[in-house]
């Protein structure tokens, strides 16, 4: 009953992205001081621009369709690519450990919980995944790859 209510309020007035993109600003607000943050600012961007073209890639593709969408960029919804998609990659070097294995984990960890916020989502029913192409663990190895990828970026800008 209470799940169907919030549901309802989100459908209403498209608000879902926007809400996780305040939650995921929170989150480094919280966790970030402003030095940090501008210290990882170039990977958040890097994360925000891949996690925006592949998301555009498996959208045109109909792997998977984004639903309650506020402001359109695409077929993505600006807050989806200013929230999550900054927020992952800025907090991936925030709490980025020294060791490879640490490293190896905590992108893991990350790729782990963002497909978690995906689950909830198509739960709720603001994304759908077409079953014959895409999948959790597609998403999963996405994730990791993405992060990957912006840890890549990171060792490259920081030590040119």
């Amino acid at each position: 009953m209470f799940t169907k209510i919030i549901i309802n309020f989100l459908d209403t007035y498209n608000l879902p992205w926007l809400i996780l993109a305040l939650m995921t600003w929170s989150l480094i607000y919280i966790s970030c001081s402003l030095k940090q943050f501008f210290y990882a600012l170039p990977v958040g961007i890097w994360t925000m621009v891949v996690g925006t073209i592949l998301e555009n890639f498996f959208i045109y593709h109909k792997f998977w369709s984004d639903h309650f969408i506020l402001v359109h960029i695409g077929e993505l919804d600006l807050f989806l690519i200013i929230g999550p998609f900054f927020s992952i990659g800025l907090l991936l070097i925030r709490f980025l450990p020294k060791s490879s294995f640490g490293k190896y984990m905590i992108i893991l960890l990350f790729s782990a919980i963002s497909v978690g916020i995906e689950l909830i989502a198509i739960k709720l029913g603001f994304l759908s995944y077409n079953a014959e192409k895409w999948s959790l663990i597609h998403s999963l190895g996405a994730y990791s790859l993405s992060l990957m990828s912006g840890l890549g970026f990171y060792y490259i800008y920081y030590n040119k």
